[in-house]
């Protein structure tokens, strides 16, 4: 049976990443773009649409037909109507975009969409770390929190779409005000812009971090690189900020686990790629935390497909609305 190829579109509060993908999880060509969400849905529009129209120059040289667009956004997406309905803290703009009209018109193709992290849990489930398990949790951690679950092989949306809001589980019930409205949320406590508002926070007293020098000191080139970096040179207070946002992880993850019982969790987005050693440290949270009737068996991995994951999970999901 010949392969058929769509373009999958990952759309997050940083960045768009984008590729061309077979049905069997073969990404044949990739790109990324700044999302510039900050400037407003009109720019986040052009944005999409200049990364989709890239793919498809690309399939064109490839000689590749595109089948289909599968595109991943954060917030509440209604999969039937294609409009982004609920909360999108990291994009406000977005609520009540039509986002399958926003691709479906200018291109004539047929267009899927869904949350951000449910595609990355399809994507993994399919190809990746969750790959042979009936019950996973998935976990992105970057600009945001996102969750995505897969109950008994198929993947949970809820009753409105709105399942499986990971990051706005309430870790702190009178903790930090939440870009969603809400308060503790745990995207506030362990998210890419949590824990760089930490470090920044601890800096003003600690004198001796390096991690001044490694942003020569420009803080506003601090991000969660640069203190994964410095904590592998031995900086405290890096670690100490990764210790807390992997307590803080792994707390939420630990209810999750009671709550679901999963064979699984799988941890993906920019933060994961801080290594083995964070893994570990959530891993261990979580064990301390959860029933061990619940975590008997338990694996907690990191994601396989990386930043890919989420363009990746996008195009899968349009291949099983078009077959």
């Amino acid at each position: 049976m010949n392969k058929r190829y769509f373009v999958g579109v990952d759309l997050g509060g940083t960045y768009i990443k984008f590729g061309i993908v077979s049905d069997k999880g073969e990404v044949s060509y990739k790109g990324m773009l700044s999302a510039q969400a900050r400037l407003g849905r009109d720019v986040v529009r052009d944005n999409l649409l200049r990364s989709v129209k890239q793919a498809l120059q690309a399939a064109k040289v490839k000689k590749t037909k595109i089948t289909g667009i599968g595109t991943g956004s954060p917030g509440t997406v209604n999969q039937i109507t294609g409009r982004i309905e609920g909360s999108s803290p990291n994009i406000p703009e977005m609520v009540n975009v039509n986002l399958r009209q926003w691709l479906s018109k200018p291109f004539g193709l047929p267009v899927c969409v869904d949350n951000d992290a449910n595609v990355m849990a399809l994507a993994e489930s399919k190809f990746g770390a969750a790959k042979g398990f009936s019950n996973a949790l998935c976990i992105t951690v970057g600009t945001g929190i996102g969750g995505g679950i897969i109950l008994n092989g198929k993947l949970f949306h809820g009753s409105n779409f709105a399942g499986a809001e990971f990051g706005h589980m309430t870790i702190c019930h009178n903790g930090r005000k939440c870009n969603c409205g809400g308060i503790g949320c745990l995207e506030m406590y362990a998210s890419a812009p949590a824990m760089v508002k930490d470090a920044k926070r601890l800096l003003k007293t600690d004198k001796r971090s390096i991690i001044r020098s490694l942003v020569e000191g420009d803080l506003s080139r601090l991000t969660t690189k640069v203190l994964f970096a410095a904590e592998k040179k031995g900086d405290r207070l890096a670690s100490q900020v990764i210790d807390q946002a992997s307590a803080y992880l792994g707390a939420g993850i630990a209810s999750a686990v009671n709550l679901l019982n999963p064979q699984v969790v799988v941890i993906g987005g920019g933060v994961s790629q801080g290594g083995a050693s964070f893994i570990r440290r959530i891993d261990r949270e979580v064990k301390r935390r959860a029933f061990p009737s619940a975590t008997r068996h338990l694996k907690v991995v990191r994601a396989k497909l990386g930043n890919d994951a989420g363009f990746i999970g996008a195009a899968i999901l349009c291949a099983q609305a078009n077959r």
